[in-house]
């Protein structure tokens, strides 16, 4: 990705260029990215296939597709990932969510669309990814842009650990509250607006 441009790529495409090197990690991305359901996924990643070679992101080599451009970086990360980031954010109106995948290649953040064309783009995660996840859950809740009450529910996922959870939320009466873990483990409080972030990254450290 060496243009300043975005990568659109569909739901088929990210599947077919995980199919074309099939890892543990290509599994965990694919499971990670919500995509292992999908129906018909064999008839999705050939129509995927399809689409990479028609936008010069896979060409043919010997009996094999293999990917090329941008798409040869994308499947370098994304097939070789050891370390995942899950963000949610949700107002009443509005929710986002992205992902982002890193491994000795680079790291790529997917911010995901209802219509199937998903943003990727390389994402700086020198400082760690539960840092780029409070970083980006800091810039949300702060701005309120979809109103309030909002919430950033932040999952840290490691291929040698287990993952980490923490939701944060800010409602219309400005009082933060963060809950923790999951299930008969999870617990909830309420924390001080001016040390909401420092106790998420808190929660997100081991």
């Amino acid at each position: 990705m060496t243009d300043e441009s975005d990568l659109l790529l569909t739901d088929h495409e990210l599947l077919a260029l995980l199919a074309m090197n099939p890892t543990d990690a290509s599994a965990a991305t694919r499971d990670l990215f919500r995509l292992s359901a999908a129906a018909h996924r064999d008839v999705l990643e050939r129509a995927g296939i399809t689409t990479l070679l028609a936008r010069g992101m896979a060409e043919p080599k010997g009996d094999d597709i293999v990917p090329t451009e941008r798409g040869a970086l994308v499947a370098a990360v994304l097939t070789t990932a050891t370390e995942w980031l899950e963000v949610a954010f949700v107002t009443p109106g509005a929710d986002h969510v992205m992902f982002v995948a890193a491994s000795a290649h680079g790291s790529l953040l997917l911010s995901l669309n209802r219509l199937g064309a998903h943003q990727v783009r390389p994402v700086d995660t020198s400082e760690g990814l539960p840092r780029l996840g409070v970083l980006l859950s800091q810039a949300y809740l702060q701005d309120a842009t979809d109103g309030l009450p909002a919430s950033a529910m932040v999952t840290y996922h490691s291929a040698s650990h287990t993952s980490l959870t923490a939701h944060l939320k800010r409602d219309e009466s400005e009082t933060w509250t963060l809950l923790t873990g999951s299930g008969d483990a999870a617990h909830a409080e309420t924390v001080p607006a001016a040390a909401a972030f420092e106790r998420l990254t808190a929660a997100l450290s081991r």
